[in-house]
């Protein structure tokens, strides 16, 4: 027999589950296994054929117990309990006892993967925070998959920093973070899903042990005391060739080449984002003209928005067309001020704040119109003027 609180077993069921996969092919995919002995260590785990995730739960337990059931049934059964839970096996079914609640569920023959801590070969140790800071990149990896090289999220540890980058072939982001890592520098590529699932579970306040796990597999080790919070994840890394260093030359490229550089507000470039949304497109347009900065949709069937953004501008005049959706997801990684450099409408343009930088691919502009013929105008009277 098994006793333990629902509130600690359905909090380490709502994290190892995500971790299954209710309607793969694979069976052992929607499973959940339970192993424990008279240690009073519970261990959770699943596996969905390329991450396993572990949850530890400490148990009154008073016999050796190792059962497959399904994840999802389990899970919604023990979200329906309260207070203390009780299990423990009869015949072919794992029995789930509350208060006044009996329920069976059917167990299943198959073994899942097992991840212990001693396989960890510890790289380096961060605060929840600050891991949570370096998945700022995870929304510029690619979805597309012909674009296979680019369906991860890269790491570059060293006895420093660790740094994040990635990127979908129109944008890149990156994320440089100082912790102490190992003595030698390493690179790793994980799969966006697995990166995906981090980033759903590690929070704040937790403290998390990144490692590997031979030469392909990477371990993180999710703890938070106050919560009784202590995960396992386990993935394969990604063999591929991620172009890690051109991605840093063109973001070197960008602030060495840019000329003219916007101080903007987070607040006023997402509203003018939501301002070229509401236009029905994508088309962004912005200028740097005499100093100030102006933003615009491309003209519609519906109209055409034309705003001035909240910043401060330096450097010579620019202009660029780029897609709305990259400037959000760019805008989305930060809070406060940004920095915004152009260089032409053929060159990446930046914007960074802080350890995050991103680059954004212009869009091609021919057949638009500039937004702001009018800057044209004032440009071509007043020297009409002065001779005058």
């Amino acid at each position: 027999m098994i006793t333990l609180q629902q509130d600690l077993l359905q909090s380490a069921l709502n994290a190892v589950t995500r971790a299954s996969a209710k309607n793969s092919l694979q069976a052992a995919f929607a499973l959940v296994q339970l192993n424990v002995n008279t240690d009073g260590i519970l261990h959770l785990s699943c596996f969905n054929g390329e991450t396993a995730a572990r949850a530890t739960v400490n148990v009154d337990c008073n016999e050796d117990l190792a059962v497959c059931v399904d994840a999802a049934t389990l899970k919604a059964v023990v979200e329906t309990l309260t207070g203390s839970i009780r299990l423990h096996v009869d015949g072919t079914a794992l029995v789930i006892q509350g208060a006044s609640t009996r329920t069976s569920l059917r167990i299943v023959d198959e073994a899942l993967p097992m991840l212990d801590e001693n396989d960890l070969h510890p790289l380096a140790t961060c605060s929840g925070s600050t891991f949570r800071s370096l998945l700022r990149v995870l929304p510029f990896a690619s979805t597309d998959e012909s674009r296979a090289i680019l369906q991860v999220v890269h790491f570059l540890l060293d006895k420093t920093q660790a740094v994040t980058l990635a990127a979908d072939g129109y944008t890149a982001g990156q994320v440089l973070e100082p912790l102490e890592g190992p003595r030698d520098s390493i690179a790793v590529s994980l799969p966006v899903s697995c990166v995906r699932l981090l980033s759903t579970l590690i929070e704040e306040r937790d403290t998390v042990r990144m490692g590997t796990s031979g030469s392909n597999r990477a371990l993180f080790q999710i703890r938070n005391a106050e919560s009784s919070k202590n995960l396992m994840l386990a993935t394969v890394t990604v063999d591929g060739n991620f172009p890690a260093a051109q991605i840093q030359t063109l973001i070197g490229d960008a602030r060495t080449n840019a000329v003219a550089t916007l101080q903007v507000q987070q607040a006023s470039l997402l509203q003018s984002i939501r301002m070229v949304n509401a236009m029905g497109t994508q088309s962004t347009f912005l200028k740097v003209v005499n100093g100030v900065a102006k933003i615009a949709s491309a003209e519609t069937e519906t109209g055409q928005g034309r705003n001035i953004l909240d910043a401060t501008a330096s450097g010579e005049n620019a202009q660029a067309w780029l897609s709305a959706l990259y400037l959000k997801r760019a805008a989305e990684a930060i809070k406060g001020e940004l920095t915004l450099r152009i260089t032409s409408n053929t060159k990446p343009l930046m914007i960074e704040a802080g350890n995050f930088t991103s680059v954004i691919m212009p869009m091609l502009s021919d057949g638009f119109k500039d937004p702001f013929p009018e800057d044209e105008a004032i440009a071509i009277s007043l020297p009409e003027m002065a001779m005058a």
